[in-house]
């Protein structure tokens, strides 16, 4: 669950952070840099499909903090600690996240530090009304290719498919994706209060 989860925010996120791209694609690109940056925060919402499995998910980030829900799986990282709180074990685990966790866990530092091997370009696939790129990373790694699907009208993500080296690819839809959004730094700390008969697992 954990990479399909790292495999979902890479997809959700690759598009603000890349490498070497070409002319036309930097230049649809940096429209939707500039309208991410220049947020106070994001929030998308989305349904996942691999494999037979399908669910929706959301994830929220402020900074280098942020915080992902899927069916079975929520994660809070408040720029130091990462709580991960499984719902069928009814377990939440806290960590002091090591750089590997965080590039399965974190938006924005996998993406960081993966994004100067990626190369974007505009898929020869078209689509009405819509922007079609094409990332593919420059050395061998876990991701073969990200699809990005982008809104022409407002320059955001409509929908991605991630296509790993080994298993099948993952489409995410995007229902929604607000820039404008009111978080806090309390958004991202775990609610202790909301799960008090749930096991923590302390492994700091």
């Amino acid at each position: 669950m954990k990479k399909l989860v790292s495999f979902i925010i890479v997809a959700l996120f690759t598009f603000n952070m890349v490498g070497q791209v070409n002319t036309g694609a930097q230049q649809i690109l940096n429209k939707a840099i500039e309208k991410i940056s220049n947020a106070k925060g994001v929030e998308a919402k989305f349904k996942v499909y691999n494999s037979g499995y399908s669910g929706s998910g959301e994830i929220k980030t402020l900074g280098n903090k942020f915080k992902v829900t899927l069916p079975d799986v929520e994660i809070w990282y408040n720029g130091k600690e990462m709580y991960t709180y499984n719902k069928n074990t009814q377990e939440t685990t806290v960590v002091y996240p090591s750089a590997e966790e965080l590039s399965e866990s974190n938006p924005l530092a996998y993406v960081t530090g993966a994004s100067k091997n990626y190369n974007v370009g505009i898929s020869t696939v078209k689509k009405a009304g819509r922007d079609v790129l094409e990332l593919t990373p420059k050395k061998k790694g876990e991701i073969k290719r990200v699809t990005l699907t982008l809104v022409k009208s407002d320059n955001l993500p409509e929908k991605i498919v991630v296509e790993p080296n080994s298993g099948n690819p993952i489409t995410a839809e995007i229902l929604s994706f607000k820039t404008a959004t009111n978080l806090t730094s309390s958004d991202f700390e775990y609610p202790k209060s909301k799960y008090p008969n749930v096991e923590l697992i302390d492994l700091r």
